[in-house]
């Protein structure tokens, strides 16, 4: 029923600054929206509580219902590890999940989470004695009582996260050498069959939107960065450059206690800078306490180059390539060839001048570049068959190629040897639902993916659009929204990728859900965020939007913007063909553009690109994409029909 005026009054006053809040604090976001609630509305309010007991204030705050409401419905909480850096991991995580806007990702009953929090309880301290449970860490005062015992790190494997070096000297032709020191170093230490590391692209991500590269990192900074991380260590560091010699700095840091376990100071010639990162290593790993087995050794000798012209093309390749702009990319490329150039056998730089290739040939539409891609990969694979990372390159340019079994075959390698590595799940996802029209399972994959790595905004717009288009609009507004945070930030979680779309992901489930002004706001903010910027996928993203505007026109009767911004992507989408930029992904969107206006046969003519390359997922799209409808009964679509 309508509110009386004195409920409207009451709503008014409640809103007002400064009033002392009640238990709003602590509603589901389901609540606040009018949806089904259920018992995952009171393990939401379990999680309001645990973080509230763990970092001494609320996860949501604000000085008014609506602002409160605002934070519980669109915004994700501060780490607790930023109030209290006593948390371990474990516990961080079971606080997320109980705290996730959907209920389906929640807890579902609160036995999984009582047995998520016994078992943090039982994890195992080096000091029986002060083993205490939950209250060694649930109480953020006993951690400012110094006589209250740090606890111990848990017993699982290191987890490293190597940050980038910062340049004290600031001449920007050295920074070249912070980024080798901090690609060579995970490198290595990833070889240590004991130890785990952070994937690179993932922290330079990071320090790129903490506006944190090539700046010397405090210790606090160290631990906050190796939470979001999820690094039990983090590795930092400086290094000077004078002439033909250089110094370099190093701490080691322990991100669940702030112990700093080693620091070190190394001076040489730049000559020697190999030798210079293996004492590095050789330091890393006694503050580790680890082992670094004569195969390890071997497999760090036989990794990288011994060039150092080669290694400087390299580092500067991979500077460019992270930067993730057109010209960036271009220059990485030339760089990465140069680095082959120097030294025939650099399976680094192979690698990721494969991946560099057969991004450019996705988004520009140029597919010579492919086979080009695919050849570096086997040429990687032929000097070292067991290199994961050339496995799952060879298994992305396979799909690009059309060959998707013998791609996720690849892929499913490249995740046996690397189970950890989050971009690998996403590559075999991407190959589940591209390739074989497999939903559930790249979703499965998508999941892991985002587990690994939860700030990686490419899964969740891959995650956003599979849900949309399976009818999970509740799941898919998550995620999209979570990756408009995470675009803001430049976080896609690809290395020589920046994250663009995220607002027009958002606008397509506002689109399916008949929201169709909100729709239109968020297509427009995403023009305008291509509009101030080079992303390799600009032009292709813009086709899409005027596609997406044009649909979400129509639909409101608005036949005059609708034709307008169809005109808009007819237009450019020809001006791309012709310059040679034919690809399946704009010809769908066309399609899609044709079908809502119910010509049945230029909508089939665009989709033969589409069902030629993604046979299965295309069929299954189509059947459930409603901009199909009006076309659906024509004969043309029968097939789509079976």
């Amino acid at each position: 029923k309508a509110p009386s005026v004195r409920d409207v009054r009451t709503i008014a006053a409640m809103t007002a600054p400064g009033l002392v809040l009640g238990t709003l604090n602590y509603m589901a976001p389901e609540q606040l929206s009018g949806a089904a609630v259920d018992n995952r509305s009171d393990l939401f309010s379990a999680g309001v509580v645990l973080y509230e007991m763990l970092a001494s204030r609320l996860p949501f705050p604000g000085n008014t219902l609506a602002e409160i409401a605002d934070h519980i419905l669109h915004h994700e909480p501060d780490a607790v590890a930023r109030y209290n850096y006593a948390v371990p991991d474990d516990v961080e995580k079971i606080v997320r999940k109980a705290l996730q806007k959907h209920p389906d990702f929640r807890y579902q009953t609160a036995r999984d989470l009582y047995i998520d929090l016994l078992t943090a309880r039982r994890r195992p301290n080096a000091d029986s004695s002060h083993n205490r449970g939950l209250s060694s860490w649930l109480s953020p005062i006993d951690f400012a009582d110094a006589a209250s015992p740090m606890p111990m790190a848990p017993s699982a494997p290191a987890r490293v996260a190597v940050l980038n070096f910062a340049n004290i000297t600031g001449n920007a032709a050295d920074d070249w050498i912070g980024q080798g020191i901090a690609e060579s170093l995970t490198a290595d230490v990833a070889r240590i069959k004991s130890v785990a590391v952070v994937p690179r692209e993932q922290i330079f991500e990071l320090q790129r939107s903490l506006n944190e590269l090539g700046r010397d990192i405090n210790q606090r900074q160290a631990m906050e960065m190796g939470r979001r991380l999820g690094a039990t260590v983090t590795v930092s560091g400086a290094y000077q450059h004078l002439g033909d010699r250089i110094r370099i700095t190093s701490q080691t840091i322990e991100v669940l206690t702030g112990r700093q376990t080693s620091t070190m100071k190394i001076d040489g010639r730049l000559d020697d800078l190999f030798e210079l990162q293996d004492q590095l290593v050789t330091e890393l790993a006694a503050s580790l306490e680890v082992e670094v087995k004569p195969q390890d050794r071997d497999a760090m000798q036989m990794a990288g180059t011994q060039n150092i012209e080669a290694f400087q093309a390299y580092s500067r390749g991979m500077l460019n390539l992270r930067l993730a702009d057109r010209d960036s990319m271009d220059r990485a490329i030339a760089l990465l060839e140069q680095a082959i150039e120097q030294d025939p056998g650099y399976v680094e730089a192979m690698v990721e001048l494969a991946g560099a290739l057969e991004l450019k040939a996705s988004f520009l539409a140029a597919p010579t570049l492919f086979e080009k891609s695919l050849a570096l990969a086997d040429r990687a694979l032929a000097i070292r068959p067991d290199d994961p990372d050339a496995h799952v390159q060879r298994g992305d340019t396979l799909l690009a190629l059309g060959r998707p079994d013998d791609a996720i075959a690849e892929l499913r390698e490249g995740v046996r040897l690397k189970p950890d590595r989050a971009a690998a799940h996403g590559s075999l996802a991407r190959a589940y639902w591209l390739g074989q029209g497999k939903v559930d399972l790249a979703i499965t994959e998508f999941e892991e993916s985002r587990r690994l790595n939860p700030e990686g905004g490419y899964t969740d717009l891959q995650l956003a659009m599979l849900y949309t288009l399976r009818g999970d609009y509740a799941a898919a507004e998550q995620l999209a929204r979570e990756a408009i945070r995470l675009q803001d930030q430049a976080m896609s979680g690809a290395t020589g990728l920046l994250i663009v779309g995220a607002h027009s992901r958002l606008g397509y489930v506002l689109y399916r859900t008949a929201r169709y002004d909100d729709a239109i706001a968020e297509y427009r903010r995403e023009l305008e965020m291509l509009s101030v910027g080079d992303h390799v996928l600009r032009e292709r993203t813009s086709i899409e939007l005027q596609q997406k505007l044009g649909a979400a026109y129509r639909r409101k009767g608005d036949l005059a913007a609708a034709e307008f911004h169809e005109a808009q992507a007819i237009e450019r989408f020809g001006a791309r063909v012709a310059a040679g930029g034919d690809e399946p992904f704009t010809r769908y969107y066309l399609a899609s553009l044709y079908a809502l206006r119910g010509e049945a046969e230029a909508a089939r003519h665009h989709l033969d690109r589409p069902l030629a390359d993604f046979s299965a997922f295309t069929h299954w799209r189509i059947r459930r994409d409603p901009d199909f409808d009006l076309v659906k009964d024509h004969p043309l679509f029968d097939v789509f029909n079976s």
